[in-house]
């Protein structure tokens, strides 16, 4: 990933990649491609599909209608339905966390960032709770990106380890976070899943032939 500019060399060592490896075996070979077209930037979105003039295909968000539809617009596109489903998405994140024993501060933090859309630092919101100085630190330095890509930082797993230690949880850490790897890429899958389904359902309502709806689908994938 560093070689590709995904993660800079400088970070690469922050991460958690045995989760982040632990979360992928753990699903089939195909959204296992997805998850690699997707860090790669090489989704259909319709600022690479414009690019080919002869597919007549307008570089905006098909659904809140912005302008450069890019990768990074996947988990920002502020239409009301893909917004009301991160939401959701987001409060079941965290209810894992409370569940699994994350100190409640941190996770009102980080439900707090994620709700943010990438419009504010994770430092800023931690402001004044320093024990959580380090995790805001690395999750900044990192970006939003990486987070809902799955690239937790190692700062956050050692805290996280603590308090699974703390209250003598069954939790393994690996297996926690594993587990919130797939959170994660599970809010950037059903953003990508819900613009995909908006596209189809607009293609047959404007009676494209079955060839060409075929044709976008499989753009989409």
């Amino acid at each position: 990933m560093a070689k590709r500019n995904i993660v800079s060399a400088d970070n690469f060592d922050m991460i958690y990649w045995e989760g982040l490896g632990e979360a992928m075996q753990s699903y089939p070979q195909m959204f296992r491609v997805y998850v690699t077209k997707h860090v790669s930037h090489f989704q259909g979105m319709n600022r690479q599909l414009s690019r080919d003039v002869t597919q007549g295909v307008e570089n905006v968000c098909p659904c809140c209608g912005r302008r450069n539809e890019s990768t990074g617009h996947i988990t920002r596109c502020t239409d009301e339905g893909r917004t009301e489903m991160f939401e959701e998405l987001v409060d079941i994140l965290a209810d894992f966390l409370s569940e699994t024993h994350m100190d409640g501060g941190l996770i009102d933090c980080i439900v707090t960032y994620l709700l943010q859309r990438g419009e504010q630092s994770m430092s800023s919101i931690v402001y004044r709770m320093p024990l959580f100085t380090t995790v805001a630190r690395d999750i900044d330095t990192l970006g939003w990106d990486c987070l809902l890509e799955g690239r937790v930082p190692l700062s956050l797993i050692e805290l996280q380890t603590f308090y699974l230690r703390k209250h003598s949880s069954y939790w393994k850490i690996k297996t926690w976070g594993s587990h919130l790897v797939q959170h994660l890429l599970n809010i950037t899958h059903r953003q990508w899943l819900y613009r995909n389904a908006r596209i189809h359902l607009r293609n047959m309502a404007e009676g494209l032939t079955s060839s060409e709806h075929e044709d976008d689908a499989g753009r989409s994938s």
